[in-house]
C-alpha cells in the first residue's frame, strides 16, 4: 500500500510540474497583470504604503524564522 501511495504522489507531482512548465508564459503574464492591477488600485486608493509595510513585516517574520 505504501508503494502505491508513493507512485501516485510522484505521478501527481510530475503531472502538476508538466502543466505548470507547459503554461509558464501564461502563468507569468497573469501573475504580472494581477500584481500590476492590484498595485495600481492600492496606489489610487492611497493604501499602497500600508500594504507594502504589511508585506515587509510578514517577509521579515518568515526570513527571521529561518535563522
Amino acid at each position: 500500500m505504501g508503494m502505491l501511495t508513493t507512485v501516485l504522489a510522484l505521478a501527481t507531482l510530475l503531472a502538476t510540474l508538466f502543466l505548470i512548465l507547459g503554461n509558464l508564459r501564461m502563468l507569468a503574464r497573469d501573475t504580472y497583470d494581477a500584481l500590476a492591477h492590484s498595485t495600481f488600485r492600492a496606489h489610487s486608493e492611497g493604501q499602497l504604503m500600508p500594504r507594502l509595510a504589511f508585506a515587509a513585516l510578514w517577509f521579515m517574520i518568515f526570513a527571521l524564522s529561518c535563522f
